[in-house]
């Protein structure tokens, strides 16, 4: 398997990763997976809004781990995108 080419922006809600994907995304012509999105639908799998998941996944570090686990299914089949992160969400670079 070749070099896989991946951008993983972290930071904290509306710290700017949005706005620099898609900077990189028009000037690279990378494609972006975002990490909230997942979070959003697994939110919604629990029943729950995503302030409150927010809350319960700090006692459920398994969810960090499954959304980690999420981008790495992704890249098995992607190259050339961005990762859009929380920080507490770390996509380690084994995983790809």
């Amino acid at each position: 398997m070749g070099k896989k080419h991946i951008i993983s922006l972290g930071g904290e809600l509306a710290s700017g990763k949005g706005a620099v994907s898609r900077v990189l995304m028009e000037r690279l012509n990378y494609g972006v997976y975002r990490n909230g999105d997942y979070f959003r639908k697994l939110a919604k799998e629990k029943g729950m809004d995503v302030t409150t998941f927010n809350i319960y996944v700090k006692d459920h570090p398994e969810i960090d781990r499954q959304i980690e686990n999420s981008a790495a299914e992704y890249a098995k089949t992607h190259d050339n995108f961005i990762i859009d992160a929380r920080l507490r969400v770390v996509c380690s670079t084994r995983i790809f």
